[in-house]
């Protein structure tokens, strides 16, 4: 699943010819409208009001102008844009949509231009930033934090994947534990932390059609992450990727046991203590 596409300054598509606000008031341009809308309201889960849309268009339309852009590829742009809903549509709750929402979220979220304007306020607003390592540019959500725990628990147990809740207590301790974390590490935050809602959702997904030995990886990799090898095809299947992004995660993760590093071990720190006490023994 290329990320292309999901930042504002995502690129190309078919245009609409007209779009009108329900209250009968055009809005800035009719096409980038009807695309912030359309995707907008497969994020979040509901239609945006008429003064959010009438902003969305806006800000969006002099993001791309910024940038020298004509009115012809903004709308190419925003065409692009809005056909991301697709996923989100089809499967809300499944790790492609996951896995979606953290990569449009965390390529706007470094973006200074982004910075103040309801675009960014509305990606976060389903599932908040909670943990943010501006070295490494990765961050994780709320939904990150929670399934990170699940995932460790799930590396214990020799049962299916099983999710549980997290009070709030539960969530803001282990919040605290991974900014303690990223804060005293010289290097970057894993690429796994940031996955973890994809990964979680993908094992709970796939686990019933998963052959023993496919178990028997998925539990690996949950405890050892990079360190474990697992097939390309089990990337897609967990992470919900096609099978260029598939390969390419694969990649990632031979390139990480070559060099033999990573920055923040869950076996390090006060981050595991504090996992092992929400669920205990």
């Amino acid at each position: 699943m290329p990320v292309r596409g999901w930042k504002l300054i995502a690129a190309s598509g078919v245009l609409v010819s007209f779009l009108v606000v329900a209250c009968g008031t055009a809005v800035a341009d009719p096409v980038v409208a009807r695309n912030m809308s359309e995707f907008y309201a497969a994020f979040l889960g509901r239609q945006l009001s008429r003064e959010e849309l009438r902003t969305l268009t806006d800000e969006y339309i002099r993001y791309h102008a910024s940038d020298g852009k004509s009115r012809e590829a903004i709308r190419e742009a925003s065409v692009r844009f809005g056909a991301r809903k697709k996923p989100l549509l089809r499967d809300p709750t499944g790790p492609t949509a996951y896995a979606m929402r953290h990569w449009v979220i965390q390529l706007n979220y470094f973006d200074p231009k982004v910075q103040d304007m309801l675009h960014l306020k509305l990606m976060t607003q389903p599932d908040p930033v909670r943990v943010v390592d501006r070295r490494s540019r990765r961050l994780m959500t709320e939904q990150d934090v929670i399934a990170l725990a699940n995932i460790r628990q799930f590396a214990k147990s020799e049962g299916p994947p099983r999710h549980r809740k997290l009070s709030r207590q539960q969530i803001e301790d282990l919040v605290t534990a991974l900014n303690d974390a990223v804060g005293s590490n010289s290097g970057k935050m894993p690429q796994f932390f940031g996955e973890a809602a994809a990964f979680w959702a993908g094992v709970q997904k796939a686990w019933p059609q998963l052959d023993a030995q496919q178990r028997l990886l998925a539990r690996a990799y949950a405890d050892r992450t990079w360190r474990i090898q697992i097939p390309p095809r089990m990337y897609g299947l967990l992470w919900g990727l096609d099978g260029r992004t598939a390969t390419s995660r694969y990649a990632d993760d031979v390139s990480a046991r070559i060099d033999g590093i990573t920055t923040i071990n869950m076996q390090l720190g006060n981050l595991p203590r504090v996992m092992d006490a929400i669920f205990g023994p």
